[in-house]
C-alpha cells in the first residue's frame, strides 16, 4: 500500500483555514487578543500625519503603524499617495486591505471604492469607515481584480499575514477559496469613472491592468501600483508584462518623489512602487 505524504495526509485531514490559524501561535493570539480588546470598546488611535490621527481596531493599528509608519518604502509610497489626494477624487482602491488608502481619499473631501478578496479585509474595513466616520465615503467590493469577469481560486494565508489572498500556481482546488473575479471597466460600469486607482495585487497588476482598457482609454486615471517582480518571476511570470500594459495604454512610470523610472530601473527590484500617469512624461510628475 502506497504511503501519504505527511503534508499531503494534513491537508487531507485538517482543512486550509484551521491549518492557517495553527502556522503561527503567536499571530493567532495577538488576532484574538485585538479582537476581544475591540469587543471590549477598546480602540488606539495612529497619528499617520502631523494633522491627521486615524481612530484604529486594535489589530488594524498595529499593522498600520508597522505598513504606513515603521516601513520606510511603503510608509513613502502613501505620502506620495496623500500628496496626490484632491478633493473630489474618485478612487479605486485595489487590493484595499485594511482600507487606509479609501481613508485617505476620503479624508481629502473624495470618495472611494475598496476591492479586496479578503473577507477578513472587507470587516475591516467596514469597521476602520465606521470608526472614521467614513461611511457615506468609502463604498467596500469583496472580489478579486483581473483581466475578466470570472469566479477565481485564490490561496488566502489567513491570519499569518492579515488575512492576504493571491494568486496561487499549481495549488489544488481544494486549497482554494472561490472568489468573483471583476475588471476595472466592470467597476467602472458600476460606480463611475475613477480619478486615481491604486493596485496592490501580489503580483497580478498585469491581469488587472488588461482589464481597464477602456477605463483608461477614456478616463485616463492616474495610477499608483506596487509592481511584485520577484513574486511574479518566482511563479513562472514576466514582469515585463504589467510593463507592457502600462506601455500600451500609453501610460509613463515614475518614482515616488516624481523622477522618471525606466523600465531597467523597475525590473532590478523585487518590489518597486510607482506612479503612473497617461502620455505626461516631460521629466517632472505633476501632482493632483
Amino acid at each position: 500500500m502506497k504511503s501519504i505524504p505527511i503534508k499531503q495526509a494534513v491537508r487531507r485531514v485538517i482543512p486550509r483555514p484551521v491549518r492557517n490559524w495553527l502556522r503561527s501561535p503567536s499571530r493567532s493570539a495577538r488576532w484574538l487578543w485585538d479582537s476581544f480588546q475591540f469587543s471590549c470598546g477598546i480602540t488606539r488611535e495612529l497619528l499617520i500625519a502631523p494633522d491627521w490621527r486615524i481612530v484604529c481596531h486594535p489589530h488594524a493599528y498595529g499593522v498600520l503603524f508597522r505598513d504606513q509608519i515603521t516601513d520606510p518604502e511603503q510608509s513613502a509610497e502613501f505620502r506620495s499617495f496623500q500628496r496626490h489626494c484632491v478633493k473630489n477624487m474618485f478612487l479605486f482602491d485595489i487590493g484595499a486591505h485594511f482600507g487606509v488608502f479609501s481613508l485617505a481619499a476620503a479624508r481629502a473631501g473624495g470618495r472611494a471604492v475598496a476591492i479586496d478578496p479578503s473577507p477578513e479585509a472587507m470587516r475591516m474595513i467596514a469597521v476602520q469607515t465606521v470608526l472614521n466616520h467614513c461611511s457615506s465615503s468609502i463604498q467596500t467590493v469583496g472580489a478579486a481584480v483581473t483581466s475578466e469577469t470570472k469566479t477565481m481560486g485564490l490561496l488566502s494565508s489567513g491570519v499569518f499575514s492579515d488575512g492576504y489572498f493571491k494568486v496561487a500556481i499549481n495549488e489544488s482546488e481544494s486549497e482554494l477559496t472561490k472568489i468573483p473575479g471583476l475588471t476595472i471597466d466592470d467597476l467602472t460600469l458600476q460606480f463611475g469613472a475613477p480619478t486615481h486607482i491604486k493596485i496592490d495585487i501580489e503580483g497580478h497588476e498585469a491581469a488587472a491592468l488588461r482589464g481597464g482598457a477602456t477605463t483608461f482609454d477614456r478616463y485616463s486615471p492616474l495610477l499608483f501600483l506596487e509592481l511584485h517582480n520577484e513574486m511574479v518571476i518566482s511563479g513562472g511570470g514576466d514582469p515585463n508584462d504589467a510593463l507592457d500594459e502600462l506601455a500600451r495604454l500609453g501610460y509613463d512610470t515614475f518614482g515616488l518623489d516624481g523622477e522618471v523610472l525606466e523600465r531597467r530601473a523597475i525590473l532590478e527590484r523585487p518590489i518597486v512602487r510607482v506612479v503612473a500617469r497617461r502620455g505626461s512624461r516631460d521629466g517632472n510628475l505633476r501632482q493632483g
